[in-house]
């Protein structure tokens, strides 16, 4: 059995962040293979029944929260539209899940457009994690209780509104847009504090956006994109710490509270062009998205009585390089996108105190590690969709449409560890695959659209969770973790239990005429 410091210290967090609706253009940075829960995944898309397919594929239900300036590409016929997607998901051996339920809507008049999206979350608690929790109350040495704390809020709240204008003449549309969440869980945390009595999590997220938009004729467009997004998270892990009491002469119990601060701010900047490609119905386009990340502060994740070096995350430079195809003629849609992912990440831990080396005195404050990470990451997607008529005289049914999609994501990366204290270096080189189903189901009448969505997410796993096999992989003492990101330098065996992540998604669009 691996050692408890490591399952504790162990870094996790949810997949995307509170405005993960526009994963596309934050990128996730990770040193182990954690499944991550689909919990911020609640925007309604058109193509993420075809495996998430969107280089050159446009999405009419999901474009206009990833970049505020699509939202102009609503036209006169149908000013808007209004939605409601409520989604679940599940992991697999009770690793949990959640159900949110958003409503919004896209509204254009004349050249000027806006909208607003407003989400309910809850999270469920994970039952079994593998670790001994104390859920009872204790007595201290004079024969009081310590109660045990409160249960925690698993409610999130979600706001979304975006405003813009479209200079026709120009062809060229402007968008900004902010998304801010009030969060008390992100999924997974609970299972971070082996031993811990309760953690209580409390802080948000803001993310930012300025968008633009050009078109011409013909159907070639290129958007640009600057976002700025801002995660803060308060993480209240209570300890009940066994003292001797001399006075008494026996063992009694204290709380102790520990505030782990979760910080990361992103800057990015995204680029995208497509165009037809000649007169086939073909299009083809390409990508290139920069996120340049700071980790002021990144939480320590350990059990009690267990100190570690507290760490001074460091920065991340990220990078996007896609291009893709895409056919949507007639009744069948195709895409395929293929993206590199080139990522540089540099933490340090930093001693607290004055440490006496082979080669002189670190004084407090010094890096004692320092680790840099080189990956080459890639990810291919693709997926098809059928539409099939539905022939009715009187009727409002239109047509009922099938898809299906594949999605598959290569993590490979070399760790470069430098530990001042001992003079020493070390090179480690790590791999793994994540595999990602979906399928789609809809069905389009002459005044709405609904549509069901589901995918499957495998090839990773989770600590502390029943199985007979799992997944055994390298972590470090501490590990460090922020939003959607996990960058702790592997030394050490770790046994993670093989999960799988399912979510489905209803969602009805009704436009406005």
């Amino acid at each position: 059995m691996p050692p408890l410091r490591s399952l504790a210290a162990l870094a996790f967090f949810a997949s995307a962040a509170a405005v993960s609706h526009a994963d596309a253009q934050l990128i996730q940075v990770k040193t182990l293979p954690i499944a991550d829960g689909d919990q911020f995944q609640f925007f309604p898309s058109a193509t993420t029944g075809l495996g998430g397919v969107s280089i050159a594929l446009r999405d009419s239900l999901l474009d206009p929260f990833t970049n505020p300036a699509k939202a102009a590409r609503l036209s006169e016929r149908a000013k808007g539209l209004f939605f409601g997607s409520p989604t679940s998901y599940s992991v697999s051996n009770q690793g949990g899940g959640g159900r949110t339920f958003p409503l919004g809507g896209i509204v254009r008049q004349g050249s000027n457009f806006g909208g607003f999206a407003l989400a309910i979350q809850e999270i469920d608690k994970i039952e079994f994690s593998g670790f001994p929790t104390p859920t009872i109350d204790l007595v201290n040495a004079d024969g009081t209780v310590l109660p045990a704390p409160s249960a925690p809020s698993r409610q999130n709240k979600f706001a979304f509104g975006t405003l813009g204008h479209l200079f026709e003449g120009a062809g060229i549309s402007i968008g900004v847009s902010a998304a801010a969440s009030s969060l008390h869980d992100i999924d997974g945390v609970d299972l971070l504090y082996a031993g811990a009595r309760g953690v209580k999590q409390h802080g948000g997220e803001l993310d930012l956006r300025l968008g633009a938009l050009k078109e011409w004729s013909g159907g070639k467009s290129m958007e640009a994109m600057l976002i700025h997004d801002r995660f803060n998270m308060t993480q209240d892990v209570s300890w009940a710490d066994q003292v001797w009491d001399p006075n008494t002469r026996r063992f009694a119990f204290r709380e102790r509270i520990d505030k782990n601060l979760d910080r990361t701010n992103t800057w990015g900047l995204h680029l995208g062009y497509s165009q037809p490609f000649a007169d086939s119905g073909w299009r083809v386009g390409g990508i290139m998205t920069t996120n340049l990340m700071s980790h002021p502060k990144l939480p320590d994740y350990q059990i009690a009585q267990v100190m570690t070096i507290p760490w001074d995350p460091g920065h991340t430079a990220a990078y996007d390089l896609g291009l893709g195809v895409a056919k949507s003629s007639g009744l069948t849609t195709f895409g395929v996108d293929a993206v590199f992912e080139p990522i540089h990440t540099h933490t340090w831990g930093e001693t607290p105190d004055a440490i006496v080396t082979s080669t002189g005195i670190l004084p407090a404050g010094s890096k004692t590690t320092e680790n840099h990470f080189a990956f080459s990451n890639a990810i291919i997607r693709t997926g098809v969709g059928r539409d099939i008529p539905i022939d009715t005289i009187h009727g409002s049914l239109k047509a009922v449409r099938l898809e299906l999609g594949l999605a598959m994501r290569s993590v490979s990366y070399t760790m470069d560890q430098f530990d001042h204290v001992a003079q020493s270096r070390r090179t480690q080189d790590e791999a793994w695959l994540e595999w990602t189903r979906t399928w789609g189901f809809g069905i389009r009448f002459s005044d709405l659209e609904l549509r069901y969505t589901g995918r499957l997410r495998t090839g990773n796993g989770r600590p502390g969770l029943p199985s007979n096999s799992g997944i055994v992989f390298g972590v470090a003492d501490a590990a460090l973790a922020s939003g959607k990101n996990f960058l702790s330098p592997p030394t050490t065996s770790m046994s993670l239990t093989d999960v799988s992540v399912t979510t489905h998604q209803i969602s009805v669009s009704v436009p406005i005429r």
